[in-house]
């Protein structure tokens, strides 16, 4: 059954719905299918290139403990009550927080933001330029367009259902299929060490973890047309959220390009 049946008024069963979405990812994900990502992990970009995605990647994974924290509340006020499934909540605001901070967690390892920071300084970007764009909100337009849609998602969807659809559905699962991607391009091709990249094969191992909870949300609860179009929606701007950031990271890249070229600095 087919995503378009669903707008059209056709109600899945939940197992039916939840594999279109899984299906929406895959065929859809800019991680998966922007050329800009394919030539990553060919190794055919410049550091310089790499360094312009950082910046407004940043941009996005800084809201990291924000977003997966507003997860938890949303949950409750969607009338989920299950301490199992508010348990799952905290266990993913514990790992981007970091699992070294707290006992009985599976890893020892820091939060995400630590490790994406980490690896900024690998190619070249000092945590304290990170920072600074962060407080400064110093990004490209589509990346702030994205912080905005980002933040939207976090604290005005109407339900859990849409906010997991667009972060955990979407970007956890695109993390599953991509991580290792990542950690073997900037390995291989890139000369980074393992230290340097350990965002990467983190994420990619407790994103395996985290979407999980959207997809299970999902399969209990989306049991209505009016639900199911509401969460593919949902899924849809996660998706397009991505190919936004990443088109503007290629159009910043091509018009420094032809500053140089034109012999034009700054």
């Amino acid at each position: 059954m087919s995503a378009e049946a669903i707008l059209s008024g056709k109600t899945l069963s939940t197992k039916e719905f939840s594999d279109v979405l899984i299906n929406e990812v895959k065929n859809g994900h800019a991680r998966l299918h922007h050329p800009f990502y394919l030539a990553l992990y060919d190794g055919k970009l410049s550091l310089d290139e790499i360094r312009i995605w950082a910046m407004e990647a940043w941009g996005i994974f800084a809201y990291s403990v924000a977003i997966n924290t507003a997860k938890l509340v949303r949950c409750q006020l969607s009338g989920i009550h299950d301490p199992m499934i508010h348990k799952k909540f905290v266990e993913i605001i514990q790992s981007e927080v970091g699992y070294q901070y707290f006992e009985g967690t599976p890893r020892k390892v820091p939060g995400h933001r630590a490790l994406f920071l980490r690896f900024g300084e690998s190619i070249g970007i000092p945590q304290a330029e990170l920072e600074r764009c962060e407080r400064d909100n110093d990004f490209l337009p589509m990346t702030m367009l994205a912080r905005a849609g980002w933040l939207d998602i976090a604290f005005r969807s109407d339900t859990i259902l849409e906010q997991v659809a667009s972060t955990n559905c979407c970007n956890e699962f695109s993390n599953q299929l991509t991580g290792g991607k990542f950690f073997r391009a900037f390995k291989n091709h890139y000369g980074l060490q393992d230290h340097d990249i350990e965002f990467f094969a983190e994420h990619g191992e407790a994103d395996t973890e985290h979407s999980n909870i959207g997809y299970e949300l999902v399969e209990q609860f989306a049991t209505t047309n009016e639900i199911q179009v509401k969460v593919l929606r949902a899924l849809r701007k996660g998706l397009s959220i991505w190919w936004a950031v990443t088109d503007g990271v290629v159009r910043e890249w091509e018009k420094r390009k032809d500053k140089r070229s034109s012999g034009v600095m700054g």
